[in-house]
């Protein structure tokens, strides 16, 4: 309500009685859908965007040294010589000498600010407003007979009646309006009260669930208000805390969008990891049916697809899956290998915990940190405004937590990245960034692996001087090959491995394509991330 009908009416008696002989001295934009019209060392801030369109005259305004568009030129010195409202209408005028005026038309979506010239548009200020050059004055429909109506039963109803009264009637005044019916007053006399009310000196500046309201009446005892006396400061007031408002929810929603990112990201992954591990140490150890396996060679047929083996850890007779294609002693074989490689997943999984475990932590206590700031919704606001400290706490936050991201956007490698046994490993995200990887951020002693006879990343571990490369770090390096490759989902993966030293580029090889030399091949079960 603050471009009320009735908030012009009184805006325009204070500019006429305050600018009244002065001159035009500059009209200048430099911000999106912000006009600033200075008269006499007095600035106008005229928004035309929504949902804040206002007219509000400020004594102090910096203009910029660039980014600024100069407008509205042949009204510069002009005398400002009456001001006035159209009747029934939300649109201020401002009359030059010489037969120049300025129209400011405070239509929500459709706000522009006109420059005519007897009585005909020569510029706009948004010129997408393609209908304003035909705009002709005209004062808004009217009609006092609808006044004469039995009193409306409920608010709804005094809406409808207003509306037949003038379209400029909001629901702000028809609840005033039904309560002065509540009391007792007919609907005639409870109007004319409410107008009497609209052209007082006293307004109110509300905080609501998402922005501060302009009330031309006191609000619900219950909401958080300011009561404020003359147009002119209470509309600079409600200017100030709108846009600290904004402001403050705009720096709230921005860090609460990405503050929960790794918050839900790190836990998510931290009670995967815990659930597999808890499986891993739970299940019955292939080791032992290998085992069992190698007790009983000579008792197991060929070509059998399951055994019935007596169990002597447990004491009893299980069955035993084979393969039929293998004897008795390789599916031994490939039941150890399955233990060697859970063994390998359950350390991976254990090692990579404890860094999922830190990371967890960090991620909550800034989540927590952040949930000490007040909610938009819950910001202190009385008739001082709002708790400078409250705006300075999340002012700090946000600079802070942006400054962490723009940090961390920079450290943050190009490449997946892993740590074994004190061994840094890296992995390529796609064709281009393999060829990144192996060929200008690798050096010629790291040991390159790939998954053999497909596509997939490249990996790549980094030498360490004066140290051989474990065994365990190559084959968790292999896993992370097959994992990263089109065989991800097989039960093993044939991964090939040399000194990146032996690996070329051939001319015409597309992205990611490599000839490889002296390479040696490991299998290994991809690792389940």
């Amino acid at each position: 309500m603050h471009f009320h009908h009735y908030t012009l009416v009184r805006l325009g008696e204070f500019l006429l009685d305050r600018f009244k002989g002065g001159c035009i001295q500059a009209a200048f934009s430099q911000n999106r859908n912000e006009l600033i019209i200075e008269i006499e060392g007095i600035y106008l801030r005229i928004g035309c965007h929504t949902p804040h369109t206002y007219v509000v005259p400020v004594y102090v305004h910096s203009k910029a040294r660039k980014n600024v568009v100069d407008l509205f030129e042949p009204a510069y010195q002009l005398q400002l010589t009456n001001v006035r409202t159209v009747p029934y209408e939300r649109i201020l005028i401002l009359e030059l000498e010489n037969g120049y005026d300025f129209v400011l038309k405070m239509h929500g979506l459709r706000a522009n600010v006109l420059l005519r010239r007897n009585g005909e548009v020569i510029e706009l200020f948004n010129n997408q407003q393609e209908s304003d050059w035909e705009f002709q004055e005209a004062a808004g429909p009217y009609n006092p007979d609808a006044t004469q109506v039995e009193s409306p039963v409920d608010e709804k109803e005094v809406r409808q009646s207003l509306k037949k009264i003038s379209l400029i009637y909001e629901k702000y005044f028809a609840a005033r309006v039904f309560s002065k019916i509540q009391k007792g007053n007919s609907f005639k006399k409870g109007f004319e009260k409410v107008k009497e009310e609209s052209l007082d000196e006293h307004y109110f500046l509300v905080k609501e669930k998402d922005r501060i309201k302009f009330y031309m009446f006191p609000p619900d005892a219950a909401a958080d208000s300011f009561l404020q006396s003359g147009i002119d400061e209470a509309l600079r007031q409600w200017l100030k805390f709108t846009f600290q408002f904004d402001s403050y929810r705009f720096q709230f929603k921005s860090v609460e969008k990405e503050i929960s990112k790794p918050y839900k990201k790190y836990k998510k992954v931290y009670e995967s990891y815990l659930k597999n591990i808890e499986q891993l140490e739970t299940e019955r150890s292939p080791e032992e049916i290998g085992h069992l396996l190698m007790a009983n060679l000579h008792n197991i047929p060929p070509n059998q697809k399951k055994v019935k083996l007596h169990d002597f850890y447990l004491d009893q007779e299980i069955d035993v899956k084979l393969d039929p294609l293998l004897n008795p002693q390789e599916n031994a074989k490939k039941y150890y290998d399955k233990h060697k490689m859970r063994r390998s997943r359950l350390a991976y999984l254990k090692e990579q915990l404890e860094d999922i475990e830190n990371k967890l932590l960090q991620a909550e206590e800034d989540y927590e940190e952040f949930h000490r700031l007040s909610f938009p919704e819950k910001l202190s606001f009385n008739q001082d405004g709002f708790l400078f400290q409250e705006l300075k706490s999340m002012k700090q936050f946000y600079r802070r937590f942006k400054k962490e991201l723009k940090e961390a956007e920079e450290d943050r490698s190009p490449f997946r990245h892993y740590k074994r046994s004190g061994f840094e490993i890296f992995v390529g995200k796609n064709a281009r960034n393999n060829d990144e990887l192996s060929f200008k951020f690798a050096n010629k002693n790291d040991t390159w692996l790939h998954a053999k006879d497909v596509t997939g990343s490249h990996v790549i571990i980094r030498h360490k001087a004066g140290k051989d490369l474990p065994i365990e770090v190559l084959e968790f390096a292999a896993q992370l090959a097959a994992f990263y490759s089109k065989r991800k989902n097989d039960t093993l993966v044939p991964v090939q491995y040399t000194p990146r030293k032996y690996i070329r580029k051939r001319k015409g090889d597309p992205p990611g394509m490599v000839a490889v030399d002296r390479e040696k091949v490991i299998m290994v079960e991809p690792v389940r991330e």
